[in-house]
């Protein structure tokens, strides 16, 4: 009895610290155009700055750009942690909305490349749990065949946005995959 005590404190724990950390971090604001499926989502993102790592293993792209946002620059000025991170050719980090290349501090030796994004559409799918590869390419098939299916004409690669740290229990976490649109959706059929 004592251990399914402290088994369902340690749950309760767990579960309170994935919630805490999906509160209190900060996120890009975007407004759903439309929603295709019950899971794919059409947004208008506003213009971002980010901040990137070559990609090497998650862990090390992860520590480069943690270093920069928790002090390890310049001016020792710690930056907001945001979600999602962003994978795609390179892990990012979304700068806190109003913050450019030219307003926040110089790494400090870290191989970092500030990028300024443009305002854009994207296609989205979300999914909890895990997101390795396998069922990152899966959930990446299925959104093209709804873009297929609706005619919306996409470009690039799909991009990961992983929204949790890892210490969140999976059954809380939130993943999506997305492509960029071409053209306004407003306006297609």
């Amino acid at each position: 009895m004592k251990v399914l005590l402290v088994l369902g404190l340690l749950l309760a724990i767990w579960t309170g610290w994935g919630s805490f950390s999906i509160l209190s971090t900060p996120r890009p604001s975007y407004n759903i155009l439309q929603h295709l499926e019950s899971k794919v989502e059409l947004r208008a993102y506003g213009e971002q700055t980010w901040i990137s790592a070559p990609k090497g293993s998650d862990n090390n792209s992860f520590r480069v750009l943690a270093s920069y946002i928790f002090g390890g620059n310049e001016t020792g000025e710690s930056i907001s942690m945001t979600a999602p991170v962003i994978n795609d050719e390179t892990m990012s980090f979304i700068l806190p909305e109003g913050m450019t290349e030219a307003s926040t501090p110089a790494p400090k030796g870290q191989q970092i490349d500030f990028r300024s994004v443009p305002p854009r559409t994207l296609a989205v799918l979300k999914f909890g749990w895990f997101s390795g590869s396998e069922r990152v390419e899966n959930m990446a098939e299925k959104l093209e065949d709804v873009l297929r299916q609706h005619d919306l004409p996409y470009t690039g690669k799909a991009i990961l946005m992983r929204y949790n740290d890892p210490m969140t229990p999976p059954f809380m976490r939130r993943n999506e995959v997305a492509f960029e649109l071409l053209g306004d959706p407003e306006t297609q059929d």
